[in-house]
């Protein structure tokens, strides 16, 4: 049966590959490999984010071993990509970037540590480079109804240093983890950061509370620097790498109207990679609980595209671009009936088995 607008299950060519992800930044301003292929490109992306659409708190709870190496290998070919050029300069990064993935959730606070691993909270970095101050912000959303925890750090790029910051060296203390020191692998794609305020916004007090992190006397210990090693043409998946060896995915924060504007025209355009990584974008950020069991799906549905399966049939792939397919389920059904309409020809399919589970049908 053909994969209809579900990217759950599919892989890219190259995630059979049994090479290692290169983890040490430092090392990509050496290697002397050819650029990968507009093509790999496209698929490294939709392997980061097939491999990160079944993953539970952002990494904390650990991947299966197929998905940990599909992740690897993908982050390796968008990292030797390097995306767009100095994407410190470029007003596209400024925005709410959703945190998809991080390797390292221990190298933070152990407060930090503890929401991150929570799936129930959403974890953003606001990044705002182009104002009068340029800042990076990280925000804990605990939902609407309670509030969010915002540690906010001024930034320092190489076009817009800060006046009197001088950036992290030296190793640090091992109690906050080691820090790296090595330099940028290219240029404008650092941004040094210090720590400077952070607190509790809770929506049933009318006044904040304080983080309990005196991050004024830390010193050093309360700056970093992240490194973006990768971020594509749309500015929609980031790629980071913080000075203690974490790995960062992130998504742009995007109205769900823009994603499915892209989808649109992907589709239109016949761009089945930018359709898969469209739609796993989607997922990462649908609006809908429990999608498959919502009153908001009952209704006629078009069929608009679909991947097909491998063995699928040339009369299959035939009779699905001649025909109008469609998902008719009923507020009260239990089962979704599948129409085609084929030339002149109408044919309803009745589906024998209800929603599996909040998510599939």
């Amino acid at each position: 049966m053909a994969n209809n607008l579900q990217l759950q299950g599919s892989r890219p060519a190259f995630a059979t590959s049994r090479r290692r992800a290169v983890v040490v930044n430092a090392r990509l301003a050496t290697r002397r490999i050819a650029p990968p292929s507009p093509e790999k490109v496209k698929e490294a992306e939709q392997g980061v984010l097939t491999a990160l659409g079944s993953v539970k708190g952002r990494g904390a709870s650990g991947m299966d071993v197929s998905n940990q190496e599909l992740l690897n290998v993908a982050v390796e070919v968008l990292e030797r990509d390097g995306g767009v050029p100095g994407p410190t300069t470029l007003p596209q990064l400024d925005g709410r970037w959703k945190l998809l993935y991080t390797s390292r959730p221990g190298s933070a606070s152990p407060i930090q540590r503890t929401f991150v691993g929570v799936e129930a909270f959403k974890v953003f970095q606001e990044v705002e480079l182009t104002g009068e101050l340029p800042r990076v912000n990280n925000v804990v959303d605990f939902g609407w109804w309670l509030g969010y925890l915002k540690v906010e750090a001024e930034a320092s790029i190489e076009t817009r240093p800060l006046p009197g910051f001088t950036p992290r060296c030296g190793a640090g203390l091992p109690l906050f983890g080691k820090s790296f020191a090595y330099p940028p692998a290219r240029a404008n794609s650092r941004i040094d950061f210090q720590f400077d305020k952070a607190a509790f916004h809770l929506k049933l007090l009318p006044f904040t509370i304080p983080y309990p992190v005196p991050f004024r006397i830390l010193g050093d210990e309360r700056k970093g620097w992240i490194d973006i090693t990768y971020m594509n043409e749309d500015a929609t998946l980031r790629i980071a790498r913080g000075n203690k060896g974490t790995l960062f995915v992130l998504a742009k924060d995007l109205p769900v109207e823009d994603l499915k504007g892209q989808l649109m025209a992907a589709i239109e355009q016949q761009d089945n990679t930018k359709i898969l990584s469209t739609i796993a974008l989607m997922e990462q950020s649908n609006p809908t609980p429990r999608p498959a069991k919502s009153r908001l799906v009952s209704g006629t549905w078009r069929l608009l595209w679909s991947q097909q399966a491998e063995d699928a049939s040339p009369l299959q792939k035939w009779g699905s671009s001649q025909s109008r397919n469609y998902q008719v389920r009923a507020a009260t059904a239990q089962v979704p009936i599948q129409q085609l309409d084929c030339f002149e020809i109408k044919i309803k399919l009745s589906c024998n088995h209800p929603a599996s589970s909040s998510m599939h049908m």
